[in-house]
């Protein structure tokens, strides 16, 4: 029986001592340490992804953030020193104040009906631009290119007085006309990228389509509706997305062919919010003197400026929830970056 026991014991110590020789001779096989450094740098790497993506987070939504919570805040606690993150009472005044302040209802009708007539202007002008540069030989095409091209570059202030006095010239101005007859003939806001965007996806698509279509008797119009644009939705989607977003956040060009005074746009109402707020204030059931005063202190100005912005931007926040996966992937196809 003791024989039995010490037979099994000396077995045990040598498959122990055998486990132990092999995890060492394991540990110490380059396959090992190759794999440990490895792990060991990839842990590293992602660590500091993760810091960089949560700084630069931080730096985007903290704003954002503060911004919210002031819009839900009493107007009597931008004052408290001891108010930083959580309001002493939540109220909708400064939301209310701001909508009125900027006209917020008939100023959203008004920014919708011409971002999205820019828009479905940009999306034609811009496709058929690009189609032609795309597919079409004729002489100078190269040198009318570069100019596309030199849009992008050169900046808007350079050409808005000739654009004001030529408008103002044929009184367009105050109207909607201006910026949808920039987009029709590709001079609205950033139309050289989509211009650029469209002739790089037509001049990717295979010419046996094309060559296809002229077969069977379509002529350049024709073959660019029924063949060439239906291949081209990505594109589609992306100048769509761009054109209307980058239009409803536009100032420089509602400004300077629009005014207030004729036409209620959300852009230009929050630029004008500050000579607005007393009447705002005083309109709303505020004293007069209170009002006043109000209107002197740089921090309920800021504040009712940054409830406005928020409102204005709404919109596009809401919308974008609705096309995130579409928006996502037609970037990607379309190969945008930056």
């Amino acid at each position: 029986m003791m024989m039995n026991v010490k037979k099994k014991t000396t077995l045990l110590k040598k498959k122990t001592e055998a486990s132990v020789k092999k995890t060492y001779d394991l540990i110490r096989s380059p396959r090992f340490r190759f794999a440990a450094e490895n792990k060991i740098k990839k842990t590293v790497i992602g660590f500091i992804r993760g810091f960089i993506i949560f700084g630069l987070c931080f730096v985007v939504i903290y704003p954002i953030l503060q911004m919210m919570v002031a819009a839900l805040s009493d107007l009597r606690d931008l004052n408290d020193p001891l108010v930083v993150w959580l309001p002493r009472r939540i109220s909708f005044q400064t939301i209310q104040i701001s909508a009125t302040a900027i006209d917020y209802w008939f100023a959203l009708r008004n920014t919708f009906i011409m971002s999205f007539g820019v828009m479905i202007i940009t999306v034609i002008s811009t496709s058929l631009a690009g189609y032609a540069f795309a597919r079409l030989r004729f002489k100078g095409i190269n040198i009318l290119f570069i100019f596309v091209v030199f849009t992008i570059v050169v900046p808007p202030q350079t050409i808005a007085m000739p654009l004001f006095m030529i408008f103002n010239f044929f009184k367009l101005t105050s109207t909607f006309w201006p910026l949808f007859i920039l987009a029709a003939t590709g001079m609205g806001i950033k139309a050289g990228i989509f211009i650029f965007i469209f002739n790089q996806v037509f001049r990717n698509l295979p010419k046996e389509l094309e060559e296809a279509a002229i077969v069977d008797g379509c002529g350049v119009f024709r073959t660019f509706y029924n063949v060439m644009l239906p291949n081209a939705k990505s594109a589609i989607v992306t100048v769509m997305l761009f054109s209307f977003v980058w239009q409803w956040n536009d100032i420089f060009y509602s400004q300077l062919l629009i005014s207030t005074q004729f036409m209620d746009l959300l852009s230009l109402n929050i630029v004008e919010i500050a000579p607005r707020l007393t009447y705002t204030l005083y309109k709303l059931g505020i004293d007069q003197s209170v009002a006043e005063g109000m209107s002197r202190n740089p921090l309920v100005v800021g504040t009712i400026a940054n409830t406005a912005a928020i409102l204005m931007l709404f919109p596009l926040l809401v919308g974008y929830l609705f096309v995130q996966r579409l928006f996502v992937e037609s970037v990607e196809r379309v190969g945008i970056v930056g």
